[in-house]
């Protein structure tokens, strides 16, 4: 099987960089994924919690008071679950947003820097030996 999207690997800051990309774009997703589900499961909630409320409590049979309960608890459940994933999704955006600068600044500062003096060089020596036939 052939890749038909060439990857950079001829040094590790490339990798770095392009690797904490990932990561921040994938977070990204997840964090909108997380967001919009818990929502939805809210407002799913909501509705049927609102409905049971408002039935009086001396009509409210055993089952309705029960899920009442249930209910408060999924809610509580998915408020400390959407709190927690997103504090890892932020774990996660920092650590790629630190491969990200940390790959392409030394990329930038430090290897492009010596790459662009050897090609300069090698084009000097180039027009050097033509210059000499």
């Amino acid at each position: 099987m052939e890749s038909r999207i060439p990857l950079p690997t001829d040094n590790i800051y490339k990798f770095y960089a392009l690797f904490g990309l990932l990561l921040v774009v994938f977070a990204s997703g997840a964090l909108l994924y997380v967001n919009q589900s818990s929502n939805n499961l809210v407002y799913e909630l909501t509705v049927e919690y609102q409905k049971l409320i408002n039935v009086p409590e001396e009509v409210r049979t055993l089952e309705e008071a029960a899920r009442i309960q249930i209910i408060e608890s999924k809610l509580s459940v998915s408020k400390s679950n959407k709190s927690f994933f997103i504090i890892c999704i932020g774990v996660i955006v920092g650590i790629g947003s630190l491969m990200v600068g940390y790959g392409f600044l030394t990329w930038h500062k430090v290897i492009q820097p010596m790459q662009d003096e050897l090609t300069r060089l090698n084009i000097k020596k180039l027009k050097q030996e033509v210059g000499e036939e």
